[in-house]
């Protein structure tokens, strides 16, 4: 068997808000889109190598918004890149103690996407207080 080719979904309540923030704020770009009756309802971004899709809620899942979480582990050559991406577009992080210093960004819809970098060092990724 080969390597499974997987992504995480994120429920949000309004898509094309959250596309506008994914792409406008957090510099993803996007690979495709879906639209219901002319508005956005399920897309996938991409940013380095790393891709997530979201999906519009409806009916059935109107209470799974803002409910996601997402780990991402940084390589000792992957963290000077990022820290630059966020230092550029102004990324507004936290941290956490999540096992060890963690940088948090969450979405409009609370949607948690977790970093940890290389040696712990938060700097320039972490919005101060």
């Amino acid at each position: 068997m080969s390597n499974l080719y997987a992504r995480c979904v994120f429920f949000t309540n309004d898509a094309e808000r959250s596309l506008r923030f994914y792409t406008e704020q957090l510099g993803f770009s996007v690979d495709w889109e879906f639209k219901e009756e002319g508005r956005t309802f399920v897309f996938q971004v991409s940013l380095f190598g790393f891709e997530l899709i979201l999906n519009q809620t409806g009916e059935q899942t109107h209470a799974r918004a803002g409910h996601g979480r997402l780990f991402i582990g940084l390589d000792d050559d992957q963290g000077e890149p990022l820290r630059k991406h966020f230092e550029e577009r102004h990324i507004q992080a936290e941290r956490v103690d999540w096992g060890r210093p963690t940088v948090v960004v969450r979405d409009v819809d609370d949607n948690e996407l977790f970093f940890w970098v290389p040696n712990d060092d938060l700097t320039g990724f972490v919005t101060p207080a």
